[in-house]
């Protein structure tokens, strides 16, 4: 007679992962219908629907899917959004994150068959979505601009801020920069401080709209360049990389030499990036993250302990890494110091 198996473990896990498209699809379809920007205070489902032309049957049946989800609370037949989305999904203010959500699950989002085929047959002839031109990087940036002052740039001014050599600082260099906050935060926090923000002529002009945002012209400078190829000036204490290294290939050792000679007698190189450990299967964020290049055949993520490596080999006397957790998930930190 055939026995009933014996059960080892515990399939609930394995079960869970088939919620999480769910669970995502949800919330992006809560941002597209304006959801959360409507529930700043107590509303029912009829009201909300009346608001948004919505049909009222399912407009209730997706608020409790968002309440099962702790995006929105319930009470009483009402809802209204969690102290999260109220921060930064209610009002499109300055730390509204909806249009960078939406950004980053197109992102994301690679169907099965797609994953299927790209294992099966690897990316041949097949293209990533462009992500090259100018025009792009400049549009994400703008998207980031948000991403960064809800809570990524506050976190960088402070581990500056914490570095022993930080009272020193005259002249800085936020390498790669974006639309620029990381530099204009820290800057902020220094007022000794002068900064370079240096990124692709395109996205250096989003960041000199967050300049002039900021009122801090006269002690910003914005560069346009290539640092991969070209220079990207000298006499900096401080050199700052948010995940801008990944970007640079074959070339990342060409570039840290370059950050090196770049910065004065006991200057300092913070790296802030990816940094993936456990033979490269952890942090899941970084490793599901960098899912689509890896697979179009451009791997843009960096293994723990690649970078540090890097830097020692360009000459700088000592590198500090630890990982620090963030927003999107741990992130590795590694500190250079070049000879004094």
């Amino acid at each position: 007679m055939k026995k009933i198996p014996e059960v080892k473990n515990d399939f609930g896990e394995l079960y869970g992962k088939l919620r999480t498209n769910q669970e995502t699809n949800l919330f992006i379809a809560a941002i597209e219908l304006e959801i959360f920007q409507e529930l700043s205070d107590w509303k029912s489902p009829e009201d909300l629907a009346k608001t948004l032309c919505l049909n009222a049957g399912n407009t209730a049946i997706l608020l409790n899917s968002l309440a099962s989800l702790d995006l929105i609370e319930k009470k009483d037949g009402r809802f209204r959004n969690s102290p999260t989305a109220a921060e930064f999904l209610a009002e499109k203010n300055d730390l509204y994150l909806g249009d960078f959500f939406l950004s980053c699950f197109k992102w994301y989002n690679m169907s099965a068959d797609d994953i299927c085929g790209l294992v099966r047959d690897g990316p041949g002839e097949r293209c990533m979505p462009e992500i090259e031109s100018e025009e792009t990087w400049a549009g994400q940036a703008r998207l980031s601009v948000n991403y960064q002052r809800a809570g990524m740039v506050q976190l960088a001014s402070r581990l500056v801020s914490s570095l022993p050599e930080s009272p020193s600082f005259r002249r800085m260099l936020d390498l790669g920069c974006g639309p620029g906050l990381f530099g204009t935060s820290i800057a902020m926090s220094h007022p000794s401080m002068n900064v370079v923000l240096f990124d692709q002529p395109a996205v250096a002009g989003v960041a000199e709209e967050m300049v002039k945002e900021y009122g801090m012209g006269d002690r910003i400078e914005v560069i346009g360049g290539n640092y991969i190829t070209g220079p990207i000036g000298g006499d900096y204490d401080l050199v700052w990389a948010s995940m801008t290294l990944n970007f640079t290939g074959d070339r990342l050792k060409e570039v840290i030499k370059k950050i090196h000679d770049s910065l004065n007698p006991g200057g300092v190189f913070v790296s802030f990036s990816d940094g993936k450990t456990n033979e490269g299967t952890k942090p899941k964020e970084m490793v599901i993250g960098t899912l689509m290049p890896a697979l179009y055949g451009d791997d843009v993520g960096l293994n723990e302990g690649v970078i540090a490596g890097a830097m020692i080999e360009a000459g700088f006397a000592s590198v500090q890494s630890r990982a620090v957790m963030t927003p999107i998930g741990e992130v590795m930190v590694d500190i250079a110091r070049k000879r004094p």
